[in-house]
């Protein structure tokens, strides 16, 4: 293995343990009951992990088969890659936004003071 190659399996190594840990975070939110921003993180880092299985799968199993075609590939990869990659991190910011808002509270209830009499 040249130095070329390991550094390919090193990006993709390292882009696979950042979907895991943004999986990771994905659960968090669930835990802290914001389900919306949960799930839209969960899909965007799932989309994310999209591209290094791709490039794994395509690059390194297809291509060694003598009846590749590499324009085919090359075209399926970077459409399907680039899309995918661009719908994560949009679903990621969404999350981002969402998960950082504060919930809207209703106005204090307003209680009269305990020494006046009800009113009828």
């Amino acid at each position: 293995m040249n130095n070329l190659e390991f550094l390919y399996y090193l990006r993709d190594a390292i882009a696979c343990l950042g979907v895991l840990v943004g999986l990771g975070a994905a659960v968090f939110l669930f835990i802290r009951k914001k389900t919306l921003p949960a799930i839209l993180s969960l899909l965007g880092f799932a989309l994310l992990g999209v591209e290094p299985l791709l490039d794994i799968f395509i690059w390194r199993m297809l291509s060694n088969s003598a009846s590749a075609n590499y324009d085919t590939l090359n075209e399926v990869y970077a459409c399907t890659s680039g899309l995918t990659m661009f719908l994560g991190m949009v679903l990621i910011v969404i999350a981002i936004i969402l998960g950082f808002r504060e919930p809207k509270l209703p106005p204090p209830v307003e209680e009269p003071p305990a020494d006046l009499p009800p009113v009828s």
